[in-house]
């Protein structure tokens, strides 16, 4: 793929997606999963999440679309949002305007060239060309980009979460020999004034920042995600009575000692449903929380359906927190 590039095209494509407050369906990711824009060490995958209206969703790393099923899977989580910018100058909360958000006192965001300068960061900007002599031209700062955002909603109300996103922990804190000057297992400055410049702009609007790394989730959890994510708007010719039957006839086989396969075979014909159909209403019924088996184990036809032994919002409930 492409390299990332500070560009006046891609100011411009920048402030088109995102300067206006979007939500759900109308939300537009500010860098999108594609060869022309993707940075060129990236792995994007688009997709298209119910929970957010079926858009286009944009993830640039297996890491990324990972944590983005966990944290649409919650059920807390109302919206996601991907490639956020975090705006240079001073700008009100991502919140603000939004009807779950009436009457909620929202701080407003410091800009990052403010955060930058109290941090010695020097902040990306160019040159624009705005009037025919380029002695003139004004000189903009370029945005920094936020990995997930995760619209969440607990008693006391909506709130937001900065979810910063590698593929192993320690990455945070270093890159590799190719990319800084400092040895491969070094911390890298550069890497940490980046990570506090984010933390410390969301923290003026009030949002903490929780890092999640891929290898922080066990293998059998992000396989599970991925393949419950895949029926998640598979089409269903069932009624809604039918579906209700079906759901309830998986109910009735978890912690059962047979295969799921046989189960499928019985609720299909039992509900009058192909069996395909049968099994795309059982993925969609634990993605969406109406039954309980157990994530942390491979969710296989082949094998029984365990029950649940740890909730995984539970376990995790320290990412999901205000």
């Amino acid at each position: 793929m492409a390299q990332f590039k500070i560009t006046e095209a891609r100011l411009r494509t920048i402030k088109q997606r995102q300067w206006e407050a979007r939500w759900g369906p109308d939300y537009v990711a500010g860098i999108w999963a594609d060869p022309k824009e993707a940075p060129g060490i990236s792995t994007g995958s688009i997709l298209r999440p119910a929970k957010v209206g079926g858009r286009e969703f944009h993830t640039l790393s297996a890491a990324e679309t990972f944590v983005s099923l966990l944290f649409l899977k919650n059920p807390r989580c109302w919206d996601l949002h991907e490639q956020r910018i975090m705006y240079p100058l001073p700008r009100e909360h991502l919140l603000f305007g939004h009807p779950r958000a009436s009457g909620l006192p929202l701080k407003p965001f410091a800009g990052t060239i403010e955060i930058a300068d109290q941090l010695g960061v020097k902040h990306p900007k160019l040159r624009v060309r705005i009037g025919a002599r380029p002695q003139d031209w004004p000189v903009m700062p370029f945005p920094y980009f936020s990995d997930l955002l995760a619209f969440m909603e607990d008693a006391q109300g909506p709130y937001v979460v900065n979810v910063p996103v590698k593929g192993k922990f320690a990455d945070f804190r270093h890159k590799g020999p190719k990319k800084s000057k400092s040895k491969a297992n070094e911390d890298d400055p550069g890497t940490i004034a980046r990570q506090r410049l984010e933390a410390a702009y969301y923290s003026t609007g009030g949002v903490r920042t929780q890092p999640i790394s891929r290898d922080q989730l066990p293998d059998d959890l992000c396989w599970n995600l991925r393949d419950l994510f895949l029926d998640d708007t598979y089409p269903l010719d069932a009624s809604d009575s039918q579906r209700q039957d079906v759901v309830e006839g998986w109910r009735q086989a978890v912690g059962r000692d047979l295969p799921a396969y046989v189960f499928a075979r019985q609720i299909a014909s039992k509900c009058a449903v192909s069996e395909r159909e049968a099994t795309a209403i059982l993925r969609q019924a634990i993605w969406r929380d109406e039954l309980h088996v157990d994530l942390f184990r491979p969710i296989l036809m082949s094998d029984p359906l365990r029950p649940e032994v740890t909730d995984v919002f539970v376990h995790f409930a320290h990412w999901f927190s205000r």
